[in-house]
């Protein structure tokens, strides 16, 4: 597929990198891009796509994958994309057409409320991460259909293949990834609290939990203070396995991130767990836990080989002014989180219930309410 065609703006010999290439910005953050190719094989993958089915895509950015989608389906196939941004739909159609696939239907809208035109649909996808699963994907997804979507999971995003049964849906494929959040009616209540002006750092929490930001931006003037842990981790663990683990044990968990120019990413009070580039920026994310008064994170060492997912780096915990109580939280969990062999977030499963339904539940599994469904957790 020639991605040159949908990132007319990208040199031909970064276009083919396994990169992903942000297309527009708001507020000095990106808010639509090219996705990272590897990702987009994987969601592919999930999505298990047979020839002529009927497939929604919510979220268009330039096209790419919903040529794709096309592709696989074959002819005989529909595919529906749609953008709530109108300059990136209209951009999607340019390139699609002069990609040779003029037959898709690219639509300008709200993709929270899917495209009931269409429905039922054989498979639905998401491009863009969703706080919760809106009852029209639900309702628009045929039985035994498959909805693939980034899932936040109180800011540690997993790509979910889910199959559509009477009344809930079941997991069946879980990969880690990183997407930017749904926006409109069915956005978020993810907070983003800059601690700095911008491009600073800032911390993405959910829920009403007060952040005293100037406290914390003082925080991050002092001295920080590193204590090891005694305990290695690829790097995708840590910012996969241990960051969910960290996610859904304690409510003061959060993401410490900083996106911008690398000169200002490098010289960032955030530390180093996991960074990627985003064309010319960068961005780097790490998972903290907040205190009254300042924040306590982890980090790993950075350079040379260090870099490579698969290698096993040591762990430290990283204080800003936090009270020594946090930085021994921290380092329980991470001890848990050892104990109980490391759980792969591709062994998870997760079951998701339109809201009011009884739910059953093991001793393990941890339930997240949201606004339309309940998610039950299980580490298998």
């Amino acid at each position: 597929m020639p991605r040159h065609v949908f990132l007319p703006g990208v040199g031909i010999d970064d276009v083919y990198t396994d990169r992903a290439f942000p297309t527009k910005h708001a507020d000095g953050r990106p808010i639509s891009s090219s996705s990272q190719p590897a990702i987009m094989a994987i969601m592919l993958e999930q999505l298990a796509l047979q020839p002529g089915q009927r497939v929604l895509e919510i979220g268009a950015g330039t096209g790419y994958n919903a040529a794709l989608i096309a592709h696989l389906v074959g002819k005989a196939g529909q595919v529906v994309t749609i953008d709530i941004d109108e300059d990136v739909m209209v951009a999607a159609r340019q390139h699609l057409a002069a990609a040779g696939f003029d037959r898709i239907h690219v639509r300008c809208a709200d993709g929270g409320y899917g495209y009931p035109e269409g429905a039922p649909f054989d498979r639905i996808m998401l491009t863009a991460s969703a706080w919760d699963i809106t009852p029209a994907w639900f309702e628009q997804l045929a039985l035994g259909g498959r909805l693939v979507l980034p899932l936040s999971l109180r800011q540690v995003q997993q790509s979910v293949a889910f199959e559509r049964h009477q009344d809930h849906l079941e997991s069946v494929s879980v990969a880690d990834c990183g997407f930017m959040p749904l926006r409109g009616d069915f956005a978020g209540p993810q907070r983003v609290v800059p601690l700095s002006q911008p491009p600073g750092p800032f911390v993405a929490v959910e829920g009403d939990r007060p952040i005293d930001s100037n406290a914390l931006s003082e925080a991050l003037k002092t001295s920080p203070v590193e204590v090891p842990t005694g305990i290695t981790a690829t790097v995708g663990e840590a910012c996969g396995s241990l960051s969910l683990w960290l996610a859904l044990e304690d409510p003061d968990s959060c993401l410490f991130s900083i996106y911008g120019d690398p000169s200002v990413v490098d010289r960032s009070a955030v530390p180093l767990v996991v960074e990627w580039s985003a064309g010319v920026m960068k961005q780097r994310s790490t998972r903290a836990l907040l205190g009254r008064k300042g924040l306590v994170a982890l980090s790993r060492p950075s350079g040379g080989e260090l870099d490579r997912p698969e290698d096993l780096v040591p762990l430290s915990i990283v204080s800003f002014r936090a009270e020594p109580e946090l930085v021994d939280r921290m380092h329980s969990h991470l001890d848990a989180w050892e104990r109980a062999g490391r759980p792969r977030t591709d062994a998870l499963r997760i079951f998701a219930y339109p809201k009011g339904q009884c739910v059953s539940l093991s001793p393990e599994a941890r339930v997240l309410e949201k606004q339309w469904t309940t998610l039950v957790i299980s580490r298998t």
